[in-house]
């Protein structure tokens, strides 16, 4: 299976009932065995939803084997602010009204 397919499906598997309001989009993206997981955040990011992501990230790299590795970016991006997407897949995205 094509690793772009596997990183999608996987991570769709590991934000079921993972999703709070405060999540604005998910991208991902994978270049050779790095494996780049982006949480776009309305308001402030808190350790609690740090663990939670820590949690979606280790779902994710279990799906894969071994000498793949994973990088997190949780960056804090407060609506109305438009989220520009360079690189990547967006695998969620809340509706929002601009």
């Amino acid at each position: 299976m094509n690793d772009m397919i596997l990183l999608r499906l996987s991570i769709q598997s590991a934000l079921i009932g993972e999703i709070t309001p405060n999540i604005r989009r998910v991208i991902v993206n994978i270049i050779e065995k790095k494996i780049k997981l982006f949480f776009f955040i309305d308001g402030e990011v808190t350790e609690d939803m740090e663990e939670e992501i820590s949690c979606i990230e280790t779902e994710v790299i279990a799906d894969f084997e071994q000498g793949y590795t994973i990088e997190t970016t949780i960056k804090r991006v407060d609506f109305p602010i438009e989220i520009n997407i360079s690189q990547g897949y967006c695998v969620y995205g809340k509706k929002e009204y601009f």
